[in-house]
């Protein structure tokens, strides 16, 4: 398969999903018949097929014989499974990746606070203690600063913002090791016990404000060192 048939697959994968949310496809319902979706695409069958196919194969739509396509009771594993992909790109530019995390973080943060348990609070609570054990190795540190992360996107209560930023902490951890090493985890410590007190107390737009000036931190960190490391290469 060429590029560009390849292109065109993900151009008509697209398309067919755009069609189903414009429309309003409920859960059962069938969906345009091959046919029409090579009319409405101007692309030919074996593309619409393929791209059928796929949304088939990710549970988004059931195929039944001699009947069509019809859209499946989707639930938000379907969604993650098609954003892993995207976060997966993205790992090669951290700008982007961290530019992501500023504003889902920042919402899993005011969430938190209106929605932590008391399970969710102590979970926090032992990932910063972990961590403040662990402030001068960076390896350990990186694990519990993630760590922390993620049980206060669990204490969202969304499970879109949760399984995010599990599938954002395997793609960071590693890169995180050596971002300490050049700037520290000092100002990562400090913004978290921010956070954390603010979960803890319930104030939700606190608790936003803080998560987004400790990302926006971060991404202006990450800019700064790639503005580096291009300096360096153009030596």
């Amino acid at each position: 398969m060429s590029i560009e048939k390849i292109n065109l697959c993900d151009e008509a994968f697209d398309h067919i999903l755009s069609i189903i949310a414009s429309q309003g496809y409920e859960p059962a319902s069938k969906i345009p018949s091959e046919s029409e979706l090579v009319i409405v695409l101007g692309v030919s069958r074996n593309t619409v097929r393929a791209a059928l196919n796929r949304l088939n194969a990710l549970g988004i739509l059931e195929a039944r014989q001699g009947e069509g396509y019809f859209l499946k009771d989707i639930d938000v594993d379907v969604f993650t499974n098609l954003q892993l992909p995207i976060l997966l790109e993205a790992y090669s530019n951290l700008e982007t990746l961290t530019e992501f995390r500023v504003g889902v973080e920042s919402q899993g943060a005011f969430l938190a606070a209106l929605k932590a348990t008391e399970e969710d609070i102590a979970g926090m609570d032992e990932a910063l203690n972990s961590a403040k054990l662990d402030m001068e190795d960076n390896e350990r540190f990186a694990l519990y600063d993630m760590n922390f992360h993620l049980a206060l996107a669990k204490a969202s209560r969304n499970t879109m913002i949760y399984r995010s930023v599990e599938m954002i902490k395997t793609l960071y951890t590693v890169w995180l090791r050596g971002f300490i090493r050049v700037h520290g985890n000092a100002e990562s410590d400090a913004f978290h016990h921010k956070i954390f007190n603010a979960v803890r107390d319930g104030d939700a737009e606190l608790a936003h404000r803080f998560m987004t000036e400790h990302m926006t931190d971060v991404l202006y960190k990450v800019k700064m060192d790639a503005v580096k490391k291009a300096a360096v290469s153009a030596e």
